[in-house]
């Protein structure tokens, strides 16, 4: 096909899209435009955002020519925010809903009438990207995220290309922003890559974008600057923008093909210079240029609904009647006897086969594609039997065992990696480095240790990037964790939100199998972060989640090493979930047995037989590695002093938005009585804040029989025992309120109450005075062992 016969085809597919768009955008009947619209033909209702719609468009066929050129898979991701319409009409055109909806969404009059009526409607087609949608992997409701799910899609993908279209208003977003330096972790001789396409449109909604308002000059020297190699499209320069493009993406995929032969011919490319292409065309290109006066094309004023009171105006009605046949969308079509369109000749040169459509993207639909780790071995892992219970270990530690294990055992079918914030040292996960590196396509010095060009630990100081990538790599089927410092998980919680909402959202989409899941492992836990002071101390990322759906979101707290490995491999099994483990750095005591740990990850809950008695008087639980030592502690001491007292010990391991482990108390009550008493008092030491519990055992019949300690937002540069005397979580203040609990039922009286709790106040007071005058906490605290 000759220049010339391209560029035919380009401008008439794109008429086509830009005209279904708009028909989506406005129309309820009359969608084909086959007579002047009336005022009953306009959705009561109109959303959407037209300005975004002819870049996508604009791309999407570009995209199509250079897959049908050189029989390459793409997927396309889409940054730009509410520009479906755009993605739709491209599906429907290239018959990918067709595909995946034959019966609601036809290749005929009939299926653009669906895709027309239902957009933006009540039960209809989101405004946004979409599961529902063939060929996505982003939820489209937050800008920012498009480039680094793209990258993390590409990772172990070495045919894949992933062009990501990046709005320049999403360009202004932190974990946009980010994501440029992801091409400093993607090896290029065993991965694919990515296309990044910014389309600077020049506005936002209601004013100009940073990159709108810059010069080539600057546009150029920026990208370089980030590594990257800028291509510009400008449709403001004399050379046809459709001519431009169609050469800058040419030259892209020639740097794209050079970089990945001389990187798997064995050359060590450093800084492999990436093409990203920067396309200037307008907002609303090909829509109503300007109305009474106001410039809409290439200005703000077309980011959504232009001449939006079709309805009921009958200037605006023909404004949009006008519009609309500018398309000219009837010479571009036929319909055979049975009554398919039959798109232009030169419209389905461009269509790619079917299993080249992005559409059809078989990587995209995750579950399709999903190899099963195989698991290493917990028996080899694990604290054995001999080990004495109560001897202290190292909980992260182990979880690095396993997870350098796994890629030991997984070398070859390169499906899992490791996304880190910078932190797998400090998080105690060192252990993978006996398998694995640390990925960096930059120079790698000498003295750089566990760096290396392929290496399965994507490690930067962005908890945005990494999380995108992760993203991306697992709904496209592969497996990963996300380890980070719990306090500063938060800075993901949006982007942990939609991923959430996409993951649920793909269940009831017949086409999407179930993906592995994300799995974020929380550590350098509050407890312990005494080092660095108040900031380092939140645990609030776990209390947002557990506000999601129960399906979606387990939080695992394992009490120790051997819990840990039990609910790690757990996590790796599980499908369409975020996984939260939340397990602390540093020495702890070891409770349980490895069999042990499995029987209690059946329910989630446990009573502790080693620690607890008959008929107990009191409840004590446990829920979270540092405050189950605490409420241990707490059982040694208040057995010392009421030695006739008898105590139930209950170990909590996994939360859910609808409760403590698998007990169903909301239909079946006399779960929680057999576990915490039908009538005696319970204090409850928990790892985050205490209005996460109360929320979980509310609607339980004795929630008032409940006292619930955690974190109460205290906190400073101090000592690690001091923590959860700031918080309430101590051995001395579980006493305290045991004491109470026992004293309100009559199992002591008041002068045991008073003596128990005037003692435990001393020792408050002792300890604060000693670490004030020497700076840590005694060694019998530090180094505390249980014994029965």
């Amino acid at each position: 096909m000759s220049q010339q016969q391209e560029i035919s085809a380009l401008k008439k597919f794109v008429r086509a899209t830009n005209f279904l768009a708009t028909s989506q955008i406005y129309l309820k009947q009359n969608v084909l435009h086959k007579r002047s619209l009336t005022h009953s033909d306009i959705k009561p209702r109109l959303l959407g955002h037209w300005g975004t719609c002819p870049g996508i468009n604009f791309v999407y066929a570009n995209v199509n020519r250079l897959i049908v050129k050189n029989q390459r898979s793409f997927v396309y991701l889409v940054g730009p925010g509410h520009g479906f319409p755009a993605v739709q009409a491209n599906l429907f055109m290239e018959g990918s809903l067709s595909h995946f909806y034959p019966e609601n969404i036809p290749y005929n009059e009939t299926g653009i009438e669906d895709i027309c009526k239902k957009f933006s409607a009540a039960y209809g087609y989101p405004s946004h990207a979409n599961p529902e949608a063939p060929g996505q992997i982003l939820e489209g409701g937050e800008l920012g995220y498009s480039l680094s799910v793209a990258w993390g899609a590409v990772l172990d993908n070495p045919d894949l290309i992933a062009a990501c279209l990046v709005g320049d208003g999403e360009s202004e977003t932190g974990p946009l922003a980010a994501s440029w330096y992801a091409n400093r972790l993607v090896d290029p001789a065993t991965n694919g890559a990515v296309l990044p396409i910014v389309h600077i449109n020049g506005y936002k909604i209601s004013g100009p974008t940073r990159m709108g308002r810059m010069s080539h000059e600057e546009l150029d020297l920026e990208f370089r600057g980030l590594g990257y190699h800028p291509i510009i499209v400008d449709d403001e320069l004399d050379e046809d923008v459709y001519v431009q493009m169609t050469k800058a993406m040419d030259t892209s995929y020639e740097m794209i093909t050079a970089i990945q032969t001389r990187a798997r011919s064995g050359e060590d490319v450093v800084k492999p210079r990436w093409p990203v292409i920067l396309m200037r065309t307008a907002k609303g290109w090909t829509g109503t240029s300007q109305y009474n006066g106001k410039k809409l094309e290439g200005n703000c004023e077309s980011h959504q609904v232009i001449v939006n009171k079709c309805a009921t105006d009958k200037g605006h009605l023909d404004a949009l009647d006008t519009w609309l046949a500018s398309y000219n969308f009837n010479e571009l079509y036929s319909i055979n006897e049975q009554g398919q369109l039959i798109f232009d000749k030169e419209i389905q040169s461009l269509i790619p086969p079917a299993e080249l459509c992005c559409g059809r993207q078989h990587l995209s639909y995750g579950g399709e594609v999903v190899r099963a780790l195989s698991k290493p071995d917990l028996e080899k892992l694990s604290y054995g039997p001999e080990t004495p219970r109560g001897q202290r270990g190292l909980s992260m530690y182990k979880m690095g065992e396993w997870m350098r294990d796994a890629f030991k055992l997984n070398r070859d079918q390169r499906n899992l990696r490791i996304f880190s914030p910078d932190e797998t040292y400090s998080n105690q996960l060192q252990a993978v480095f006996e398998e694995t590196d640390r990925a960096w396509q930059w120079p790698i010095e000498e003295w750089d240790e566990d760096m290396a060009r392929d290496g399965r630990v994507i490690e930067l100081l962005s908890e945005n990037l990494l999380f995108g990538m992760m993203h991306g790599y697992t709904v496209t089927g592969r497996h990963a964790m996300f380890p980070t410092y719990e306090s500063f998980s938060q800075v993901v919680s949006s982007m942990a939100d939609q991923y959430c909402k996409y993951v649920y959202a793909s269940q009831g989409v017949h086409f999407r199998k179930p993906v592995p899941a994300c799995n974020v492992v929380l550590s350098s836990l509050l407890e312990r972060q005494d080092h660095n002071g108040y900031s380092h101390q939140n645990p609030s990322f776990l209390g947002a989640m557990l506000e999601k759906h129960p399906k979606i979101i387990s939080a695992y707290l394992p009490a120790d090493g051997n819990s840990t490995l039990v609910y790690t491999e757990r996590a790796y099994e599980d499908r369409d979930k975020l996984n939260i483990l939340v397990a602390g750095k540093k020495d702890l005591p070891q409770w349980l047995t490895l069999d042990e740990a499995r029987q209690q990850a059946k329910d989630g809950v446990m009573v502790w037989d080693f620690a607890s008695d008959e008929n107990p008087d009191v409840v004590l639980v446990g829920c979270g590695d540092y405050v189950t030592q605490e409420a241990m502690a707490s059982l040694v001491l208040i057995r010392e002093l009421l030695p006739r007292v008898r105590i139930r010990f209950v170990s909590v391991t996994e939360l859910t938005s609808s409760g403590l482990g698998s007990l169903d108390f909301q239909s079946k009550p006399w779960l929680m009585d057999e576990v915490f008493t039908a009538d005696k008092g319970v204090v409850f030491n928990y790892h985050g804040y205490p209005n996460t519990i109360k929320k979980l055992v509310f609607d339980y019949k004795g929630s008032d029989r409940f006292r619930i300690k955690g974190y109460e937002e205290e906190g400073s540069t101090t000592t690690p025992f001091d923590m959860g005397v700031r918080n309430g979580t101590s051995r001395y203040h579980l006493v305290i309120d045991m004491a109470y609990k026992l004293f309100q039922q009559g199992v002591i009286d008041e002068t045991q109450h008073v003596a128990i709790t005037t003692d435990m106040l001393q020792r408050l007071v002792d300890h604060r005075n000693y670490i004030k005058a020497n700076g840590v906490d005694p060694i019998s605290l530090e180094n505390w062992v249980w014994t029965r």
